[in-house]
């Protein structure tokens, strides 16, 4: 029988791309120009959680990812009380947790036997979780170690921690924001190497692909 797929249909796919898209690509905007408050934008990754959550196929792991996404929305709620730093620390490290086993699920989905017509739709969206991940990885960092990544030597604001993932994952590298810390530091080398090889192993699986009918070959 098939392994089902994270994510059961094509509209959870879509519905979590496009909140992904929005949490890195208008969100951080919107609140550097002062168009939405950070709560606003907490509110709106609380959204996401809750659209990959109901996204969820079911099987092995599952419910051990929806405790965890749960333990995330529920720390996020608890910060509207208390945004204590404590909190902080606690809400970006469940989130990335959360958002790095959603990376790992659809990943799963992307390098299974079954390519499947969703392929491009879950090599984005995984793409994205992981860049998110490692920037709430760097928000966990900076906040428990201030200084330890700065944006023009100043410190990060909170829409900034996407920024600089994304550059380091593309190997862009600015030179803007830097990784000032032993510890941010080599989450920065982890997260360049993983960019590289996430490509490198893609393009490996895509040509690898049988054609139908090919008796097994690879793709040309």
């Amino acid at each position: 029988m098939a392994r089902p797929p994270f994510l059961r249909t094509r509209a959870g796919r879509l519905a979590l791309l496009g909140m992904m898209a929005l949490d890195v690509f208008v969100v951080p905007v919107a609140l550097h120009m002062g168009l939405v408050a950070e709560r606003v934008g907490d509110v709106i990754f609380a959204g996401t959680m809750l659209v990959a959550i109901s996204a969820m196929g079911t099987g092995r792991g599952r419910r051990a990812v929806l405790a965890v996404a749960l333990a995330a929305f529920g720390v996020q709620f608890f910060r509207f009380l208390d945004p204590s730093t404590a909190l902080v620390i606690i809400d970006a490290a469940l989130s990335a947790l959360a958002l790095g086993t959603f990376a790992a699920m659809v990943l799963v989905d992307v390098f299974g036997n079954d390519p499947g017509p969703d392929r491009l739709l879950d090599v984005i969206l995984a793409y994205l979780l992981v860049g998110a991940t490692f920037a709430f990885l760097y928000e966990v960092v900076n906040v428990a170690l201030p200084g330890a990544v700065l944006l023009n030597g100043q410190a990060m604001h909170t829409a900034d921690y996407v920024y600089f993932s994304l550059t380091t994952m593309t190997s862009v590298g600015y030179g803007d924001a830097l990784a000032m810390h032993p510890i941010s530091r080599s989450i920065a080398m982890a997260e360049a190497l993983t960019g590289q090889l996430y490509v490198a192993v893609l393009i490996a699986r895509f040509v690898t692909v049988p054609r139908p009918g090919g008796g097994g070959d690879a793709a040309t």
